[in-house]
C-alpha cells in the first residue's frame, strides 16, 4: 500500500489520502461526485472504486512507464476514461514525449501527455511570436497581407507560422508572416 501511495503522490502531487479518494470519485463519476455518492452510499465497501483507481494507475504505468515531474496533477482518470480502449505503443509515445520535452516552443510541458493522446495542440501552449517579432514582420511586409494583398494596421493582423508547428515550423522570424485576421482564420480552418 505505501508503494502505491508513493506512486500516486508522484502522479497527483498530493500525499493526502482524502484527496486520493476525492480524486478517484471525481474520475469514476466523471465530475458528478454528489450523484456517485448518493448512488453508492449504501455499498458495503469501496471495492469498485478501489479497482477503478488501480485500473487507472496501471494504465498510466503501462502507457507512460517513464515518470516525469510534469505528470503531477494531470487528470489521469479523465484520460483513462477517454483513451483506455485505444492501443498505445508506449515506446513510440516515449520518443514523442522526449522530443516535445526538448522543444522550446512547447511552453506547457504538462500538456504533452494530453497532446500525445489527442493530437490537440491547445494542450501544449505553443510559444507565440513576441510583440517585437510581430512588429518586425509587419514592417517587413509594409502592412500588406500576403494572402489578400490588402493593407491593414498591425492591430488588424495576426502573426502566423508559415510552416505550422506540427509540421516542424518554429516560432522564428524566417517562419513568420502577418496575415489579416480573416485570412489567418481561414488558414487555421484548413
Amino acid at each position: 500500500m505505501n508503494i502505491f501511495l508513493e506512486w500516486i503522490r508522484k502522479k497527483t502531487g498530493s500525499a493526502i489520502r482524502q484527496e486520493y479518494l476525492e480524486t478517484a470519485i471525481d474520475w469514476i463519476s466523471k465530475g458528478n461526485i454528489n450523484d456517485y455518492m448518493l448512488t453508492h452510499q449504501n455499498d458495503p465497501n469501496a471495492n469498485a472504486l478501489w479497482l477503478y483507481f488501480l485500473a487507472v494507475i496501471n494504465w498510466v504505468k503501462a502507457v507512460f512507464p517513464t515518470y516525469r515531474r510534469e505528470m503531477k496533477g494531470i487528470a489521469w482518470g479523465e484520460l483513462y476514461n477517454t483513451h483506455k480502449d485505444n492501443s498505445w505503443d508506449s515506446a513510440q509515445l516515449e520518443v514523442e514525449i522526449k522530443r516535445l520535452m526538448q522543444d522550446d516552443d512547447v511552453t506547457k510541458k504538462k500538456g504533452i501527455y494530453n497532446y500525445v493522446l489527442t493530437g490537440k495542440e491547445k494542450h501544449l501552449n505553443i510559444r507565440a511570436f513576441t510583440q517585437s517579432q510581430k512588429r518586425e514582420l509587419y514592417e517587413k511586409q509594409q502592412g500588406i497581407c500576403p494572402v489578400c494583398k490588402e493593407h491593414f494596421s498591425i492591430t488588424e493582423m495576426e502573426a502566423d507560422h508559415i510552416t505550422p508547428w506540427h509540421q516542424g515550423g518554429k516560432t522564428e522570424l524566417n517562419n513568420g508572416q502577418m496575415l489579416c485576421k480573416e485570412d489567418n482564420r481561414r488558414k487555421g480552418g484548413r
